[in-house]
């Protein structure tokens, strides 16, 4: 039976400056914005966030950077239908920043959770490692689903550090020990977080082991009316001419247990390391797990939205950090479960209004999993 779940990540840019009143649900100016431009008061990015959430529906979010209060506000703002575990970095209960994670708790059940904290001693509340300049933690959390056949899975959400290289490397190489423990043969782990790195840099690398494919819709617009071309002609049994040289005709493509036999091997065969939800994408390009050969036009074409998940607020500062791919979805899966990503999208974080939501894009990524 096919198991389906979403989860998002959205580092929502703490509230903790000399400015900020430090209170649940703090009122917002009294006076109307004239300039909605840079970082406006989470009094009001708020009711956006929260928005965010109860427009998208994810039935897992990871959160980066709240402080107790705004953890508090999004709880109050986005309803019954989600419940929340995290505790801060500073002090292991409310001080300092969270890396909470927001769950539907119709849906699901946590069976079990922890804080560790990237160092040498992750056990140690409020430890730093390898030249971080703040105490960084990692939440991890078993979920059972209450319906379905009771499917569970684990959840990373962690935040890096934005200083020091060696520290973000080492903090992906605990996470990888953590989830590889977490890990079991009919248990996937789910890695949502702010890595603070690119896809050049050594920390994502030693999650994923590699670069992905350049799976945009841009790259490949040609195959992409090929594909769509072959499946009308399938459905309807009509031949259909895209170019002068290109004529599709009804025909099908015959699955081959062997084509089978060796996607599993292949699955099999994998280093432990972590999936980009990116990269494996399931596409109009790729081919359906059921039938081997055969393309699903209901597919996306490729990423939706956004490449670049952190944006800043427009300050000078962040100028050349802006604009970048740092926040990520990615799955590590034991190899008797086929993981199947529907759907991955980096969503905005602006309108026509002005208000920047946050620094960074929420990312949004819909997962499916069966066993083998």
């Amino acid at each position: 039976m096919t198991f389906k779940c979403s989860f998002m990540t959205f580092n929502i840019r703490h509230d903790h400056g000399p400015s900020s009143p430090n209170t649940i649900l703090a009122p917002p100016p009294s006076e109307p914005l004239q300039d909605t431009s840079g970082e406006l008061p989470w009094a009001i990015r708020k009711f956006k966030v929260a928005d965010t959430i109860l427009f998208y529906q994810p039935d897992i979010v990871g959160l980066q950077e709240p402080v107790y209060h705004q953890v508090v506000d999004l709880h109050i703002l986005v309803g019954d239908d989600y419940d929340w575990i995290g505790v801060g970095r500073e002090d292991g209960k409310q001080e300092g920043e969270y890396t909470a994670i927001l769950y539907k708790k119709d849906l699901f059940t946590v069976l079990d959770w922890k804080t560790l904290w990237l160092s040498d001693t992750p056990e140690e509340v409020g430890s730093k490692g390898w030249g971080a300049k703040h105490p960084r933690t990692a939440t991890i959390a078993r979920f059972k689903a209450n319906a379905s056949n009771g499917e569970e899975f684990s959840v990373i959400n962690t935040h890096f550090d934005h200083v020091s290289e060696d520290a973000r490397k080492a903090s992906a190489t605990l996470i990888l020990q953590q989830a590889i423990q977490e890990l079991d043969t009919t248990v996937p782990v789910i890695l949502l977080g702010d890595f603070n790195s690119t896809e050049d840099e050594a920390a994502y690398q030693e999650l994923t082991g590699h670069h992905g494919h350049d799976n945009r819709t841009w790259a490949h617009l040609q195959a992409l009316n090929e594909q769509a071309a072959q499946s009308f002609a399938r459905t309807t049994g009509k031949p259909v001419r895209t170019t002068e040289n290109s004529l599709h005709l009804p025909t099908h493509r015959v699955f081959r247990r062997g084509q089978f036999m060796a996607q599993q091997q292949q699955q099999q065969e994998q280093p432990t390391v972590f999936a980009d939800t990116r990269y494996e994408l399931a596409t109009r390009l790729s081919a359906d797990s059921n039938n081997v050969g055969i393309k699903d036009p209901a597919r996306l074409s490729g990423p939706y939205g956004h490449d670049a998940t952190f944006t800043s607020f427009g300050e000078p500062q962040e100028k050349d950090n802006a604009n970048r791919r740092i926040d990520y979805v990615m799955y590590l899966s034991p190899s008797t479960i086929n993981v199947k990503v529907l759907t991955y999208g980096v969503l905005n974080n602006q309108f026509d209004d002005g208000c920047l939501i946050s620094d960074h894009r929420p990312v949004l990524s819909r997962l499916a999993w069966t066993p083998l």
